[in-house]
């Protein structure tokens, strides 16, 4: 069977011509910065987007702030975005659009705490569609499917807006364009912000959507203008002045190939240091076992204090000298008796045999302490 994936686009599926996608996040005053924009799903990569995003949390970054333009795509590709989003970021969420956020772009919207909106942008929400052939069993599945993301849509928007019974009838209705002013007044969106730079691309791409031509927005950025702006990012991203809309949109595809690039080779080259490592580990720890420095049981324990901490636990790995149980008794001559020193009632050999992690942990917080114990270890040893 051949399944089509369910799209929240804003012109049936096949209608629209490809708009690259990109997707990418960068910091900003202690807030992270997500710029989202052209067909969802097209070249979507969410392990890339998501260790990006897992960087910038490392760095206790709680907030986010999203800019959103685009006519929409895949809703399950859209669903990860935001899934990624709140699973990383527990502060603030805040989000801006551009002169189109439409179908599964408002989905990733309305995580948004407040969300503005330019006042000549458009503003498109509809039910999800999709499509799919084979039998009868198959058509039924994939029809229940498609009527539970609606309703998960519809519940999602009704939790936003100003007329639930309002929505549910532009919902049953069809597409339901707004203007950023009607958005705002149905609870879409929190502010109208300035005006927003359109030229003829950016309208022919909200025409193509199914926008009605009385409500697309009226060009304000003139041809002359949209070419000085092409230059500018031609010339961004080293192509020549004269490079045209398509071989700049094709040379933002190749930067983006060339980011998925060096991700995967960062993971294969921390995939190796990895192995690398664990290898390294293993046979420490089993030569540390063959010499009788350790036993065999506490292995795994070794193992896991040299994953933790290499260059530490290694040095106290070293250091170790054979296990020996040494007797409690007077030694002869004038060496008299030597009390066995102890820490938390184990001796230095008891220790290193029983609890190995308390041993390196007592090596690494009381260093005098662990002296003392290995000293009197040794003492009792030339005593035997």
């Amino acid at each position: 069977m051949k399944k089509l994936p369910f799209y929240m686009s804003a012109a049936a599926q096949g209608q629209n011509e490809k708009i690259p996608f990109s997707i990418s996040a960068s910091t900003e005053s202690q807030t992270t910065l997500i710029r989202i924009t052209g067909t969802i799903g097209w070249d979507t990569d969410s392990e890339i987007f998501r260790r990006q995003i897992d960087a910038l949390s490392q760095q206790g970054i709680a907030d986010a702030h999203l800019y959103l333009n685009g006519p929409g795509g895949s809703v399950f590709d859209a669903e990860e975005i935001v899934n990624i989003i709140q699973s990383v970021f527990k502060g603030k969420i805040t989000g801006e659009g551009g002169a189109l956020v439409a179908s599964a772009y408002t989905r990733i919207a309305m995580i948004c705490e407040t969300f503005t909106m330019p006042e000549n942008g458009m503003f498109m929400v509809h039910k999800p569609s999709g499509g799919v052939w084979g039998t009868a069993n198959d058509l039924r599945s994939y029809l229940k499917l498609l009527e539970d993301k609606e309703k998960q849509y519809l519940d999602i928007y009704k939790a936003k807006v100003t007329d639930s019974t309002k929505l549910e009838q532009q919902w049953n209705a069809g597409d339901w364009w707004l203007t950023a002013t009607e958005a705002k007044e149905n609870g879409f969106i929190s502010e109208v912000r300035g005006k927003a730079k359109i030229g003829s691309t950016t309208t022919a791409m909200i025409a193509a959507c199914g926008c009605p031509q009385d409500r697309i927005p009226k060009i304000n950025n003139s041809q002359k203008e949209e070419n000085m702006d092409l230059k500018a990012m031609a010339k961004a991203l080293g192509l020549p002045e004269s490079a045209t809309e398509a071989e700049i949109n094709a040379a933002i595809e190749k930067g983006n190939q060339a980011q998925k690039d060096l991700e995967t080779l960062k993971t294969a080259q921390a995939q190796k240091a990895k192995d690398e490592l664990t290898a390294k580990i293993k046979k420490d720890v089993e030569k540390a076992v063959e010499e009788k420095r350790i036993t065999a049981d506490n292995s795994q324990k070794w193992i896991d204090a040299l994953h933790k901490d290499y260059e530490g636990n290694k040095e106290l790995l070293d250091s170790l000298e054979a296990v020996e149980k040494i007797p409690h008794k007077p030694s002869p001559g004038a060496h008299g008796t030597t009390t066995k020193a102890t820490h938390m009632g184990k001796t230095f050999e008891e220790l290193q045999e029983e609890n190995p992690d308390a041993l390196a942990d007592l090596m690494e917080k009381d260093p005098d302490a662990y002296d003392a114990i290995y000293n009197n270890y040794l003492e009792r040893k030339k005593l035997k």
